[in-house]
């Protein structure tokens, strides 16, 4: 039996039926493109909420976020240039956490700066009783405030950090009340101490910002850089019966390159701190790590991140006549403009096409040598990245009879001996 070959059907379809054909099509090809959409605009995305093991995200930094940004076990972290004070990296940085022993960064800043190192204390009963970790103080043993310094930073001394609290203030609390107001000094506005040392208190806390804040003002002091570097050390009490060895609890001072200070803190409350400093060539870095559980992991790719893709441009130096301006109702016509600091600008090490701008009148008027006058910006791109006032370089003296007078006596003085009058 021979088989019919099959008819090709032609023509159009009725209407309900070319409607129901578009339906089925539309219902299969609208999410395709809706899913597509989505696929283009999450490949778009930088994905700056990258998880580290613990599972806490990593947050990203102002102007200065990269791909390749660290990923730390911190809940809160900060890196900050020395030098500039420009935050490079921050992961909840500004949240309020226990401090733990960190805390006695500020004790020791204020015993330098109220303090004199010869100065004896003696310690008392309250001091030496303190819980936590220790230099193993008694009461009535009496010791330079510079050895209780270094009990206090190397060793992390709670005992050491009251007996410096009673000497420098007074009383324990007249000392608090001088710790939150130098903060506030600072910028530390989220910080609030009530001890000396950093044990759990509710009402004691910081964040990792105000804290990379305060260690840049301790090491402006010579004698806080040289305590918090220094490895080993031995103290004696004042009759030279006691001695005692100190060892610094900082052990990125061994394992990490240029490493120089800063801190260690932990308690339960706080887990693993680290205030760390290290120093490369001109450039210093401050890292902070609060409740870490590894703190120098963290603190040593940190400050790798900073050595790594930034580094400290210098513009403009102190002192140095940049230009000069015209002077109205003086009796000189121009005087010379200097900034008052060096002009510096931490930036990215790949970075180019800084733009300097200034801020300035057109014309001086009588002033004291070293009046501001305006300011020097550095931008890159929309951002300003560093500053500085600017200043006179001389005295603007009005224009009056008696000082032009004065001028023309001292015109004439110079020409007569020019001339050898006299």
């Amino acid at each position: 039996m021979t088989r019919k070959p099959h008819r090709r059907l032609t023509g159009s379809l009725p209407g309900a039926a070319r409607i129901a054909v578009a339906t089925a099509l539309l219902s299969r090809v609208i999410p395709s493109i809706l899913l597509a959409i989505a696929l283009i605009c999450v490949s778009a995305l930088p994905f700056p909420f990258s998880h580290p093991p613990d599972g806490l995200p990593v947050a990203l930094a102002g102007p200065y976020d990269r791909p390749d940004r660290p990923r730390v076990s911190a809940y809160a972290a900060a890196l900050m240039e020395w030098q500039t004070g420009t935050l490079l990296y921050e992961k909840n940085a500004f949240t309020r956490m226990h401090p733990a022993s960190v805390t006695k960064m500020m004790t020791a800043l204020l015993a330098l700066e109220n303090g004199r190192l010869e100065d004896l204390v003696t310690v008392s009963k309250e001091a030496a009783g303190q819980p936590g970790s220790s230099m193993y103080l008694k009461a009535g043993d009496v010791y330079t405030l510079e050895d209780l310094l270094y009990g206090l930073m190397l060793n992390s001394g709670n005992d050491a950090a009251w007996a410096i609290a009673e000497h420098v203030g007074g009383t324990a609390e007249a000392f608090f009340e001088m710790m939150n107001a130098r903060a506030k000094s600072l910028g530390a506005i989220n910080t609030r101490f009530r001890n000396p040392h950093g044990l759990t208190d509710p009402n004691h806390y910081t964040t990792a910002f105000d804290l990379a804040l305060i260690a840049r003002t301790c090491l402006r002091h010579p004698f806080f850089r040289h305590l918090v570097a220094t490895k080993e050390k031995d103290v004696i009490d004042a009759e030279g019966r006691v001695r005692t060895q100190l060892g610094n609890t900082n052990r990125l001072l061994w394992l990490y390159l240029g490493a120089d200070g800063v801190k260690t803190g932990t308690t339960e409350s706080a887990g693993q701190c680290l205030v760390s400093s290290a120093t490369r060539g001109d450039t210093r870095m401050l890292s902070v790590v609060l409740y870490s559980q590894d703190r120098w992991s963290d603190s040593a790719a940190i400050l790798d991140y900073g050595f790594e893709n930034f580094r400290v441009a210098r513009l403009l130096p102190a002192g140095e006549t940049m230009l000069e301006l015209p002077c109205k109702g003086a009796i000189q016509e121009r005087v010379a403009i200097v900034p008052r600091t060096d002009l510096l600008a931490c930036v990215p090490r790949n970075s180019t096409g800084l733009d300097l701008r200034f801020e300035l009148p057109e014309k001086i008027g009588p002033c004291r040598g070293g009046t501001v006058v305006g300011r020097a910006m550095v931008f890159l791109g929309d951002d300003v990245v560093g500053r500085t006032e600017l200043m006179t370089g001389a005295w603007v003296s009005p224009k009056t009879p008696v000082s032009l007078a004065a001028r023309a006596a001292s015109w004439l003085t110079r020409q007569a001996v020019r001339l050898r009058a006299f």
